[in-house]
């Protein structure tokens, strides 16, 4: 079976990459091996949070002028940066992924903890700081359902009221689920959204809420603004049945990612895959290649656990970092395990790590060594129809700088381009 582009990896840039090519006409496949780091997504999508220094960057495309030579943007070049962000925009809006903000200025997300970051992209029902209220005396009603234990609100009040705001917290009780778990421990936010999905469960979810709030008011000049804020369970595959709720509780109702599982994760990945597929691409599901060949300074074959052979004209790399074993390091050293490419790395573990854990820590950094083209090296040389993009790059610290997805998205569409170019 022969491919225009084969792609090694399912997450977001890969199938970003898969979304574009398609697009563009040409016969993609994506080996995906399981589950990605998607299931981490905090509801938002970053292009550069922070700069150098550790300060908020508020105008990000700007701030890319300043990036070091190494950073992934800086190879792309601002103005590709630019245009690509624009490109992501429009597959996200495509694929039927709502959110709000723009490249022109970051907005601030909400974390799991209560605590503000800045954010490029958010989904649309993900509460924001300064794109959905204005911080000062804004009543929030928090609200978790019995026997969660991922939606930690005490915090979130906390980091809510911290930037101005009145912050209540209710515990809610679901009479089906308390009815069907067995364990304390076993209630995750996949089999909340499933009963979510049953409009009855839902309406019965409602009158509960609605039960538990006695100072929540419409907002009008009369009144003071509120809001609900709930843990994100509702709508793997969209935002329809917040939207029922919305139109049950007669006031704003938003959500905050809950600790991992991430079901904002798992919707973003369901629907870029479905995207994908509509637009002819093939995925290789539970696909994991072991092994690539090069010869000559090009990909020649690569080698999976698919029973039949598969080949393509161009390759992309799309397998993550360390977390999802894109980068594997032992005792000695920091490599790439699929074609053995030219890593980006300190020589020696003392170079790794910094001893102060709230450090910026330098292996972070670490990952393939890339052309302007973001075609890898092996050997010091670039492999001509092999592209790397995503979190396996070298280059950005994706924590510190809030740059990870924002990487993801456009080196994927940078290789992209090259290819259809």
């Amino acid at each position: 079976m022969s491919f225009d582009t084969i792609i090694i990896g399912g997450g977001l840039s890969g199938l970003t990459a898969g979304i574009a090519l398609a697009k563009a006409g040409q016969q993609v496949a994506l080996a995906a091996a399981g589950q990605s780091t998607l299931n981490y997504f905090s509801g938002s999508f970053d292009l550069l949070g922070y700069d150098a220094e550790g300060k908020v960057v508020s105008r990000p495309l700007d701030e890319i002028k300043n990036l070091p030579a190494n950073h992934p943007y800086a190879k792309i070049g601002a103005d590709a940066v630019a245009h690509f962000a624009a490109e992501a925009q429009t597959i996200l809006t495509e694929a039927g992924i709502d959110f709000k903000g723009d490249a022109s200025g970051n907005h601030s997300r909400i974390t799991p903890l209560g605590v503000p970051r800045p954010a490029w992209l958010s989904l649309d029902d993900c509460l924001t700081a300064d794109t959905d209220f204005r911080i000062p005396n804004f009543n929030f009603q928090i609200l978790n359902i019995e026997g969660f234990l991922d939606f930690p609100v005490e915090f979130i009040a906390h980091g809510l009221e911290h930037m101005g705001a009145q912050a209540t917290t209710h515990i809610v009780t679901l009479k089906i689920m308390q009815a069907n778990r067995k364990s304390p421990y076993e209630t995750r936010a996949t089999s909340i959204a499933r009963l979510m999905d049953n409009d009855e469960i839902l309406r019965d979810f409602a009158a509960e809420v609605k039960s538990k709030i006695t100072n929540l008011q419409p907002n009008t000049p009369n009144h003071q603004p509120s809001a609900i804020v709930l843990p994100a369970v509702f709508g793997i595959n969209g935002i329809e049945p917040l939207r029922k709720l919305r139109e049950m509780m007669g006031v704003p109702v938003f959500v905050i990612a809950t600790l991992p599982p991430s079901l904002l994760g798992m919707r973003v990945q369901n629907l870029l895959r479905k995207r994908f597929t509509e637009l002819g691409g093939k995925i290789f599901h539970e696909s994991r290649v072991t092994s690539g060949f090069i010869s000559a300074g090009e990909v020649i074959s690569i080698a999976s656990g698919y029973s039949e052979t598969v080949n393509a004209d161009n390759y992309i790399l799309a397998t993550g970092s360390f977390q999802s074993h894109g980068l594997v390091a032992d005792y000695r050293k920091v490599s790439e395990p699929l074609f053995n490419l030219d890593i980006d790395a300190a020589p020696s573990r003392t170079g790794w790590t910094k001893t102060d854990i709230f450090d910026s820590q330098p292996f972070m950094g670490f990952g393939v060594s890339t052309d302007s083209n973001l075609h890898p090296f092996k050997g010091g040389a670039p492999v001509r129809n092999l592209y790397a993009v995503g979190s396996v790059l070298s280059g950005h610290n994706a924590l510190a700088q809030a740059d990870g997805t924002g990487v993801s998205l456009i080196t994927a569409l940078a290789a992209a381009a090259s290819i259809v170019g």
